[in-house]
């Protein structure tokens, strides 16, 4: 899959610095466009979308880059070698005050279909979409990648503050 241009997570020095993990790759995805978005703590219906007609077929890539977790959504235009981004959601519960909900949220009406919270390549637009997977092995997959993230940043967070603790008590 051809690599894409992702702003600063795409600077040289980063490249080097940061270790990328592909974690999981999905050929056949659809997104769909969501009537609107809901309030806090109101739930998702995949009924309430138009699953006929998805927005766009792409090929979803989870990877990891640092303390990020990248969800990139392409698809191949015609006539065109390699693969064109169409949307990206860019996740740092590490260094961001959000938590997951705020990324990806499941629907209250099948384990197939999510919400995601997509972005342009530099961050300053965003749009809720849903996703839908042909299979619910898929679906359990993306689940399972994304528990596995999670689970990764609390160690993370735990062995950073654990760190930081016995550097204060040696500076004392």
């Amino acid at each position: 899959m051809a690599e894409h241009d992702l702003g600063l997570l795409d600077d040289d020095t980063y490249k080097v610095k940061i270790l990328s993990q592909k974690i999981l790759g999905i050929a056949e995805v659809y997104l769909y466009k969501i009537p609107r978005e809901k309030d806090p703590g109101q739930q998702y219906f995949a009924d309430e979308w138009v699953l006929k007609r998805p927005l766009k077929e792409c090929s979803l890539r989870v990877e990891r880059r640092g303390d990020a977790l990248l969800l990139l959504f392409t698809y191949v235009q015609e006539g065109k070698q390699g693969s064109t981004l169409f949307a990206l959601c860019c996740i740092d519960l590490i260094n961001g005050n959000q938590d997951m909900n705020h990324h990806v949220l499941t629907v209250g009406d099948s384990s197939r279909y999510f919400v995601v919270r997509v972005s342009d390549e530099q961050g300053e637009r965003e749009a809720l979409l849903g996703l839908g997977f042909r299979e619910r092995d898929e679906a359990a997959d993306f689940r399972a990648a994304i528990s596995h993230y999670v689970n990764a940043v609390i160690k993370e967070k735990m062995a950073r503050s654990a760190a930081a603790g016995e550097e204060e008590l040696v500076e004392q």
